[in-house]
């Protein structure tokens, strides 16, 4: 009890310490929370399927996509396969039921169709139904609980009938709202059943070898071999012949893949969304602000070893044994660290929620993970014991006889580790500096981008089936405004381009995007033609062919694309064009294959996209709602711009980056507690020495610039430091994209005044203060 006594009067006594210890340590708990909450989150992601560790999807060295039909000939000729499920879709698209069909009401929701084993391969539970029968027969569809009670209320839907994507279709089960940390998020199962049993013929490239387009899963037996299971599913006579072909256009690479699981989280494909590297980075954060915090608590410490050490060699006078007095030091050093986690998970509980929103993330909660609190008083616990056992042992290691006579012999000691540790801090924050402007810049680079059509002053807006209906009508009508220079119907807006095909074409497999386009499409662009012709305008004489873009010619080496033809849904369609390259998606990547295909379907005319004249685009908005409204009462429509759309395209990498930056100003913060806090005990330490030197004549501004000058001195050794590192590892980053931006010189010299200028500012006000007190009192400070 006496020993604990000790401890908080000891506390106490150095408070200023205490508080700079307690301000810095709950900033880098509080950051350290942030981070490992949300890393662990995207870590965790299709970790919760019981069978997770032997389900695969089945790829290829050139696409995740592959033909359906390749699951049933797994299943009949692989016996170490327990289950396989094709999988196929996640659109947005329209559901109602018989009643909402009368009041002309819908809902949206994302929709997959998944084979009949995919409900008892993947553990998602389901509420009513039965999971090995769910999705067996044609026409069934289960659907999640939040669907059901948009559609059905509280009611059990089961048998109920609704209808997506214009077939009607029987609830046969009943789901729990998938996981967020589920790499699939739909809003229903359609059983695949229902695409190869379709009586019109629609969908049937399900059984064709030629329609790459799907995803296939397989779960194995429990610790097959995989190598093995490779070979045997690539030499499948009918399955070998298509592989022959991929792996003599990627020799260096092996043609089939079974991708794990936990690996469809990080892959580009429509499960996947997000970024090993981005995670690794912060990772790496964390460990910068763990270390950070280290070097403040250690700064803290060794500069009040003079202090400390008087008051433990009495205490060794009184009895005290010198384990004893370095004990206390480490379990000062552990209150200190659990009272700053209990603060900082106190300030999370408060804070986590703003931040998800603000930055569009997930995973910040502690609700239901209570192994955080542990791990987290643990790691406090730990992090208290370790950064304190060095300044145990230093501010304990002098001769009691020394100590009590005030000779600080450690001084010079005490001075270099001191210099180290700020060096270190600041080689962090011009580091973190430099690569949040470089973020930045690459976000500002790809918004700025020319992508090559004429995007400016063009709005668009999704049609409803009434609009689609009556577009050629609709259309003329807005044309009739003065201020609507032009429209064009289309499946898609630039950036979006959601149809990817997969064929085989006179023996060569191919991918490419798909975008249905109406006649007026092209003209609407000013895309430019560079082989063929384009569509003839005004009319569709050319529905159902089709127009490549040069990168397409390119990857598939066709000396003469006009002579191709290429297998559309139930038609094969011409190529009567090649179109010069523009980018059609995000800049991240380079311009991929694709296709304009000329259609009258009514049912591709999905986004209305109008140009404008510059002016008051509020009064035109109206206008075009209102003339939108005369066709379709009951569905209003949101006009859009274009532009902003297509900024939207790294909505998710702008709000990591921010993410990223906001989190570098945290680091930033940091860096101030300790120099601050620093500052004041060297102000303190040099007090009789400043009192003298004004004695003997020295002026405010000359103390303030001998106190400045040491700290300056730091942050040019640390700006030649960290620019090296920082230029490697953005350029690293940088590879990443097709597109990207320059490494500026500016970025780095606006890093190193930033941190020069916080570590002035923040030391220059305890300079000012120690260069204006009395000399008198300075004389007398001991």
């Amino acid at each position: 009890m006496q020993q604990i006594k000790h401890i908080f009067r000891s506390i106490l006594k150095y408070k200023t310490a205490s508080i700079f210890t307690i301000l810095s340590l709950v900033t880098a708990f509080s950051c350290i929370i942030i981070i490992s909450l949300y890393v662990s989150f995207e870590k965790s992601f299709d970790n919760f399927h019981a069978n997770g560790a032997s389900i695969y999807r089945v790829e290829t060295s050139y696409s995740s996509f592959i033909p359906a039909i390749t699951a049933e000939v797994i299943r009949e000729n692989v016996p170490e396969v327990d289950a396989v499920s094709p999988f196929w879709g996640g659109v947005e698209s329209k559901v109602y039921t018989p009643e909402m069909e009368i009041k002309n009401e819908s809902v949206s929701a994302i929709s997959f169709y998944a084979g009949e084993k995919f409900l008892s391969m993947f553990s998602f539970p389901l509420l009513y139904g039965n999971k090995d029968i769910a999705l067996s027969e044609a026409g069934s569809v289960v659907i999640t609980e939040s669907l059901s009670k948009k559609l059905f209320g509280e009611e059990n839907a089961s048998g109920r009938i609704l209808t997506i994507r214009g077939t009607q279709l029987k609830v046969s089960g009943i789901m729990k709202d998938l996981p967020i940390n589920s790499s699939f998020q739909s809003d229903c199962f359609i059983s695949f059943e229902t695409l190869t049993r379709d009586s019109k013929g629609k969908y049937k490239f399900t059984k064709s070898w030629s329609e790459w387009s799907f995803n296939v899963f397989i779960q194995t037996h429990e610790g097959v071999n995989l190598e093995a299971l490779v070979k045997k599913i690539s030499e499948i006579d009918v399955f070998k012949e298509k592989l022959d072909g991929i792996k003599e256009r990627y020799p260096n690479q092996e043609p089939l893949i079974l991708r794990p699981l936990n690996d469809l989280h990080y892959v580009s494909s429509k499960l996947g969304k997000a970024s090993r590297l981005i995670l690794d980075i912060f990772t790496l954060l964390g460990f910068m602000v763990l270390l950070m915090g280290f070097v403040n608590f250690v700064n803290f410490s060794t500069s009040q070893a003079a202090k400390r050490a008087k008051a433990l060699s009495v205490q060794q006078i009184l009895g005290e044994k010198k384990l004893g007095a370095r004990f206390q030091v480490v379990a000062e050093s552990v209150l200190l660290s659990i009272v700053s986690i209990i603060l900082a998970i106190g300030i999370h509980f408060l804070i986590f929620s703003s931040i998800e929103s603000f930055f569009e993330i997930q995973g910040l909660s502690l609700k239901s993970r209570p192994l955080f609190f542990v791990w987290f008083f643990l790691s406090a616990l730990f992090f208290g014991v370790l950064s304190s056992l060095y300044p145990a042992r230093y501010i304990t290691s002098a001769p009691i006889s020394e100590t009590l006579k005030g000779k600080a012999f450690f001084k010079g000691k005490k001075k270099m580790l001191r210099n180290t540790l700020v060096i270190v801090q600041f080689i962090f924050t011009i580091g973190l500096i430099i690569s949040a402007v470089t973020i930045e810049k690459q976000i500002n680079y790809w918004k700025n981008f020319d992508i090559g059509i004429e995007k400016e002053h063009v709005v668009f807006l999704k049609t409803t089936n009434d609009l689609r209906n009556h577009h050629e009508t609709l259309g003329n009508e807005l044309l009739k405004h003065d201020r609507i220079v032009d429209y064009t119907y289309s499946n898609f807006i630039p950036g979006h381009v959601g149809m990817g095909w997969g064929r085989e074409i006179d023996g060569q497999y191919v991918e490419l995007k798909c975008w249905p386009i109406d006649n007026r499409f092209l003209d609407f662009f000013k895309i430019q033609i560079s082989e063929g012709r384009a569509f003839i305008g005004g009319s569709y004489s050319d529905n159902n062919k089709f127009i490549l873009n040069e990168k397409a010619v390119e990857q598939f080496c066709w000396d003469k694309p006009l002579e191709r033809k290429m297998g559309g849904f139930d038609f094969t369609g011409e190529i009567v064009g090649v179109a010069k390259n523009f980018n059609f998606s995000s800049l991240q990547e380079e311009i991929e294959p694709m296709q304009f295909w000329l259609t009258d379907d009514v049912g591709r005319k999905n986004i209305l996209m109008l140009r404008l004249k510059p002016g008051n685009y509020s009064e035109i908005f109206r206008y075009i709602n209102n003339v939108a409204e005369e066709f379709d009462s009951v569905n209003k429509v949101e006009v859009q711009f274009l532009d902003d759309e297509l900024n939207n395209l790294y909505s998710k990498e702008e709000k990591i980056a921010h993410f990223i930056e906001f989190l570098t100003i945290w680091c930033v913060l940091l860096a101030l507690f300790g120099l601050l806090g620093l500052s004041v005990f060297i102000c303190h330490d040099r007090t009789k020495e400043i009192g003298i030197r004004k004695v003997n004549g020295a002026k405010t501004y000359e103390i303030i610039k001998m106190l400045n000058k040491e700290f300056a001195k730091w942050v040019v050794i640390a700006f030649l430091i960290a620019c090296p590192i920082a230029w490697y590892a953005m350029h690293k980053w940088l590879e990443n994209f097709a597109y990207k931006t320059e490494l500026s010189w500016w970025i780095f010299a606006l890093a190193g005044i930033i941190a020069l200028g916080i570590a002035l500012l923040t030391v220059s006000f305890q300079s000012w203060r120690a260069a204006t007190k009395n000399p008198v009192e300075s004389l007398r400070y001991e």
